[in-house]
């Protein structure tokens, strides 16, 4: 079963003889090269593009190890595309194997029959730094797991069992084939184990092998949670019998970002105008791949949630923040006292900025009213939105505010704009 991953093509489309080198980024198995060699040969193919005009070079396969060299690798190229009167299409997967690739591809992409694609995973140098390597001739699309949609529209079974089996498995496309539930988990953690994490380590050269593995797992038990270098070197020592400065706690958290394993998510006073260094929450790339880690436990529905929502509002290209805000409320005694209340997620895209807050219920109740007046006292016009993990149509309620349910959030993909 094959997910069509259209988001992603409709960008390479757009981006097709843009006078930039195409660089798709993303985590390992998350479909980069699916989307490239199949997804968008079959477009090029199908809007009159001969074969031969496709040029692919798989680096991660023994049969391209030659071309692991740069030199081979752009006369292997040359040989391929040498006709003057023909348009190429240069798809070069994992190119990071390729030893300082970045001025060979820039050359490449100079040629005026030359179209460049390139893919690239857990590399810093398609990451944080991809403007600088690539002296900005280089556009960036970064491909993320299936989205919530991507994953219900080619479900095999029940939809209403679809959200419960991704908030437990989440969407590395491999598993859309697997029925059984233990290889699921089994394929998780070995990628985790035998790819990602070895990956990290090897790149980086850490030689605290054993520390670096424990604090990933105190990340993945953590997802949801305000942590600091303080608080997770406190768990780190409980908990795993590991110490760890706080520099290279901050280090090793840069490492597992750079290879699209967590992001960071910075807090937001949303009063104050300004960014507060700590403390700040780890959200893992996909939400199955965190439960794998944690061997199936300490699955809190709750921040599962909202590691889905947060995935799904970065996929849909939007800057996130965790939003604090002060307010001044009276106590059981007559006094005002000082209060910091979360929003869960700022979204912001350009001038457009979204308040939102997940929620267990409709609003009502204490429970509901506490979590409720977090939008409330948010200041100013900008849209506020309440995410409810229930099943009923979306609504406004009396004080502007869209009630929404999870699932029509994550599958109509204009949820922010209804």
């Amino acid at each position: 079963m094959l997910a069509k991953r259209d988001y992603y093509l409709n960008k390479l489309i757009n981006k097709k003889h843009y006078p930039y080198i195409k660089i798709i980024t993303g985590i390992r198995r998350c479909g980069k090269s699916f989307l490239l060699k199949k997804l968008f040969c079959d477009h090029l193919l199908a809007s009159g593009v001969r074969k031969d005009q496709i040029i692919i070079v798989e680096l991660d396969d023994d049969r391209f190890e030659k071309q692991r060299d740069k030199a081979c690798l752009r006369e292997y190229i040359e040989e391929k595309a040498n006709d003057e009167n023909s348009q190429y299409y240069i798809i070069i997967d994992e190119v990071q194997m390729v030893k300082d690739f970045e001025g060979t591809i820039i050359s490449l992409n100079n040629h005026p029959n030359y179209d460049v694609y390139i893919t690239g995973s857990n590399s810093r140098f398609l990451s944080k730094d991809i403007s600088t390597n690539f002296k900005d001739r280089g556009v960036e699309i970064r491909v993320h797991p299936l989205s919530y949609a991507e994953f219900y529209e080619v479900y095999d079974g029940d939809k209403h069992f679809a959200l419960n089996d991704y908030l437990a498995y989440g969407g590395m496309p491999y598993l859309l084939n697997e029925k059984d539930e233990s290889e699921k988990m089994t394929y998780l953690s070995n990628l985790i184990d035998r790819t990602y994490l070895s990956d990290v380590i090897e790149r980086n050269n850490i030689r605290l092998t054993e520390e670096f593995s424990a604090l990933f797992d105190v990340l993945c038990s953590t997802t949801g949670s305000l942590v600091n270098p303080n608080s997770l070197s406190g768990t780190l020592q409980v908990e795993k019998h590991f110490k760890l400065a706080n520099d290279t706690i901050f280090q090793y958290i840069n490492y597992v970002e750079d290879a699209f394993l967590f992001e960071i998510a910075k807090r937001f006073d949303i009063k104050g105008k300004n960014y507060l260094t700590t403390p700040f929450k780890c959200y893992p790339e996909d939400v199955g791949l965190r439960n794998a880690r944690i061997n199936f436990r300490q699955m809190d529905k709750g921040f599962g949630i909202e590691t889905v929502i947060y995935n799904e509002l970065r996929k849909r290209g939007y800057a996130v923040d965790i939003g604090m805000i002060e307010t001044r409320e009276k106590n059981k005694e007559g006094s005002y006292v000082k209060k910091n209340k979360e929003v869960d997620f700022i979204a912001r895209q350009g001038s457009r900025e979204y308040y939102i807050q997940v929620m267990d219920r409709i609003p009502g109740g204490q429970h509901g009213i506490n979590e409720y007046h977090s939008l409330l006292d948010v200041p100013g016009s900008f849209k506020k939105i309440a995410v409810i993990n229930d099943y009923f149509k979306s609504y406004w309620d009396e004080n502007g505010i869209l009630i929404i349910s999870l699932e029509e959030f994550l599958l109509e993909q204009n949820s922010l704009n209804l």
